[in-house]
């Protein structure tokens, strides 16, 4: 049995002004045949599952093409075209197959489709026709929209945040695409959309409500003829009619119990929409409690281990507990929402390293994306004391260049690899060239020339800079850093500030949305099963 494997994978914030060219694409991920292998078989990401899947029950994995860039603005025609069309094409000449598999994200907008997973879905689903399964395994964060789910026999959604489970869920679902192409099983989907977005800042799958709401799935995937379910949390920056949290149940040729299944579990999660959108710390707030929390620095060794079978993550340890427990030790780290390079966003901003100067903040920790200032240092050479303008250079969304002197300590290439557990289980990581620079009010930039989600800490390591020493670090995101950062941190705070991820959705203008839709019109009604 031969199972292609193709997908285009994209986060789009439309509201961002950076487009996803085939250029972006380029620079990032292209990847053909064997070069997929190669990057995804000793990974934790979804293509890993299915390559896992593909040994352990003999059908071949005929890996075809994959396209994939960081989390920017909508993809262009041409870049969706060009991409879509050469995907196409293979799967066209390369067949007859007997199943596809696709690692799509789920949240794709490009300028001509804003439903790009539905359109690229209906494309697969025309080529292979009705009696070929198709199977799909998108991330938390994917706006499902119904056409995705009439276009494939099998949808799958990851379920923790931040994602550590991708190569086991992508691993279900090419076992039952397996079996649905063996005919041991006929699957029946039914997807549950209530009128409800969930902040980006209540995501978290360790925390309440949404612990309880995974809880609940988990519960519902116990129920006789189930084969599976799925919670997709949305994206709220993307402005189009899916955007929004859905429920997804798959039974074996029993659509009513689907049905009932996706609405009790959507119904369930309804209830808990008010603490679904509830506010985070402001920029000074945040600062001033990170002083009088920190508790001195963490040893190298000292924390647990962060799970790495899928599982959820803990909540946090408090750091005060009215049984007077011993707080946790490590730098603060101060989650940056509105500059979450995960959701799409510059990676530039320097709302809170601008406070902090002004707050006189010492020993403080960050990442900024300035290839101009980079290139200053490097010229400058390790060694040398520089004056610079560091960050806020994409747009004016995302603050202004702030005035730093200090000492370049280290330039690096910027390219490493983790063998942790990493949000989306990737393995490889390319900031581009890369510099220490010291300053002397106190704080350490880790300056990148390409925009790297702050997943992972050892790019810090490499340039001589332990984030387990500073008092403050800021994380460039709301969860996807936590399991980097959560295991040294003393307490993870989540701050509101601006920016094109910001946490205050009344921020964007949206014109592609549903309406009614919770928050934004509270007094919402959902009727279930539409």
């Amino acid at each position: 049995m031969r199972f292609a494997i193709l997908g285009i994978s994209h986060e789009t914030n439309t509201f961002s002004r950076v487009p996803a060219d085939y250029h972006q694409f380029e620079l990032s991920d292209l990847l053909r045949g064997d070069e997929i292998v190669e990057k995804f078989q000793n990974s934790l990401y979804t293509t890993a599952g299915y390559l896992q899947a593909a040994r352990e029950f003999g059908f071949e994995a005929v890996p075809l093409m994959w396209a994939q860039t960081g989390p920017i603005g909508t993809i262009t025609k041409d870049a969706y075209d060009r991409i879509s069309g050469e995907m196409l094409q293979m799967l066209r000449d390369r067949g007859p197959w007997d199943a596809v598999l696709l690692p799509n994200h789920g949240a794709a907008v490009s300028e001509e489709f804003p439903d790009m997973d539905g359109e690229f879905t209906r494309a697969v689903r025309e080529i292979v026709g009705p009696n070929v399964p198709v199977g799909i395994t998108l991330d938390m964060h994917s706006n499902v929209s119904k056409a995705v789910v009439a276009n494939t026999d099998i949808c799958i959604v990851w379920r923790t945040n931040p994602h550590l489970d991708p190569r086991p869920r992508g691993y279900r679902c090419a076992e039952l695409i397996y079996r649905t192409a063996k005919g041991e099983i006929k699957p029946t989907q039914w997807i549950e959309m209530p009128p409800l977005v969930v902040n980006i800042v209540r995501q978290f799958t360790g925390e309440e409500p949404m612990k309880t709401i995974v809880d609940d799935s988990l519960e519902a995937l116990g129920r006789p003829g189930i084969l599976d379910t799925s919670v997709a949390e949305g994206y709220p920056y993307a402005d189009v009619d899916e955007m929004g949290m859905s429920w997804i149940a798959i039974t074996d040729n029993n659509p009513e119990l689907a049905k009932e299944t996706a609405v009790w579990m959507a119904e369930r999660a309804w209830k808990h929409r008010e603490a679904l959108n509830t506010p985070v710390a402001s920029i000074k707030d945040a600062l001033e409690s990170a002083q009088k929390r920190y508790r001195g620095p963490r040893r190298l060794g000292d924390w647990d281990e962060v799970p790495t079978d899928g599982t959820a993550l803990i909540a946090p340890e408090a750091i005060e507990t009215a049984d007077g427990k011993a707080p946790k030790t490590g730098p603060i780290v101060l989650m940056d929402v509105g500059d979450n390079i995960g959701g799409g966003s510059s990676a530039d901003s320097t709302f809170i390293l601008a406070e902090a100067q002004k707050m006189g903040v010492k020993s403080l920790l960050q990442s900024l994306y300035d290839p101009d200032t980079v290139k200053a240092c490097v010229a400058a050479g390790v060694g040398s004391e520089v004056t610079l303008e560091v960050g806020a250079k994409t747009d004016d969304m995302h603050g202004k260049p702030v005035r730093v002197t200090g000492n370049v300590r280290a330039i690096i290439d910027g390219d490493w690899e983790d063998f942790g557990a990493t949000h989306g289980g990737y393995r490889f990581f390319d900031a581009g060239t890369s510099v220490r620079l010291d300053t002397t009010d106190g704080h350490t930039l880790f300056l990148n020339t390409s925009r790297t989600g702050n997943t992972s800490r050892y790019g810090m390591y490499a340039a001589g800079i332990i984030p387990e020493h500073y008092q403050i670090v800021i994380a460039k995101g709301v969860v996807s850093p936590r399991p980097a950062y959560q295991p040294i941190a003393g307490e993870v705070v989540l701050v509101n500030t601006p920016g094109v991820t910001t946490a205050d959705l009344s921020f964007f203008t949206y014109h592609g949305r549903r309406k009614p839709l919770y928050p934004f019109e509270p007094d919402t009604d959902y009727v279930p099963g539409r």
